[in-house]
């Protein structure tokens, strides 16, 4: 069952942060690593992955840089988190642990009852 797109959105951001602190990657990697990681369950298309991307960039957590690929025939643009998306990655964190938390209370006392 693949995740629901209002989901993602809520998700995101931090997935591609955590993947971003390994090293710097570019569009595509990064979205073959988030299918492969989730072995298919959560995915994200170019047209949620870059609008992301740019969003992160713009806020400061993320930075891009332009290269020729290995083999020179294209170009590739390449982003690695910052020192403020280091922070920002967290802060998400945190807040998506404590949602999940509260979800699974409300659905293990739903369960109960």
């Amino acid at each position: 069952m693949a995740i629901r797109d209002s989901m993602k959105k809520g998700t995101a951001e931090l997935v591609v942060l955590h993947l971003l602190r390994s090293g710097r990657k570019y569009g595509y990697q990064i979205a073959q690593e988030i299918s492969s990681r989730s072995n298919g369950l959560f995915t994200l298309q170019e047209g949620s992955l870059y609008p992301t991307l740019y969003r992160l960039e713009k806020n400061g957590y993320v930075a891009s840089q332009k290269e020729f690929s290995p083999n020179q025939q294209r170009i590739r643009k390449y982003y690695s988190i910052t020192e403020a998306g280091r922070a920002y990655f967290l802060e998400v964190r945190e807040e998506y642990r404590q949602i999940s938390e509260g979800i699974e209370r409300i659905l293990e006392e739903c369960a109960e009852t």
